[in-house]
């Protein structure tokens, strides 16, 4: 199987190819849960266009953006995806389909812009919140966790966090609206 991959790309393209694919994984995966909304079939769907966009990168023209020329592949796959499974019950239109195609990059581009900007309002904090957000988003503690690790009251813990959410959705709204912070 491994021939018949490096067959489509020349000298030193495996490379460029696995750093396109994988910067904009999941743009692409997003825009195709646009499309198909059950998430297997989106993903098994990612894994084809992945195959595709790998045969068909010789075509690629690396003088333009990787991620409309994907997204352009992907589209067509999803397309003929639906052809082959047009009787199930819940289909989207072949024009719903394609305003979604249209509309969901836009809708990417200001998520990763608003993912932007919440990671520099975090990085704007003290250290003590940065801590705090990471103990309680990205480890995933529970609240009674936290006040027994930390020594402070549970509803302490609340207001602070509520605290730190309203500040964070100022500072990224300020940054993605007004274009500065």
């Amino acid at each position: 199987m491994t021939s018949e991959f490096n067959s489509a790309a020349g000298p030193g393209d495996n490379e460029l190819f696995v750093s396109l694919l994988m910067e904009h994984h999941s743009r692409l995966l997003g825009y195709i849960r646009t499309l198909i909304p059950q998430r297997q079939d989106a993903e098994d769907l990612f894994q084809r266009v992945s195959i595709t966009l790998w045969q068909k990168f010789a075509e690629y023209d690396r003088s333009r953006e990787f991620f409309p020329w994907a997204a352009k592949v992907a589209f067509f796959t999803v397309c003929n995806y639906r052809r082959k499974r047009y009787r199930q019950r819940l289909v989207f239109s072949e024009e719903l389909i394609d305003i979604m195609s249209q509309e969901r990059p836009q809708h990417l581009e200001q998520q990763e812009g608003r993912l932007e900007a919440l990671l520099s309002c975090v990085e704007s904090l003290a250290p003590a919140d940065q801590h705090l957000l990471m103990q309680m988003y990205g480890e995933r503690s529970s609240i009674k966790e936290l006040a027994a690790t930390t020594g402070k009251a549970v509803q302490t813990l609340y207001n602070r966090l509520a605290s730190l959410r309203r500040d964070l959705v100022g500072c990224v709204q300020r940054k993605t609206l007004g274009g500065h912070a």
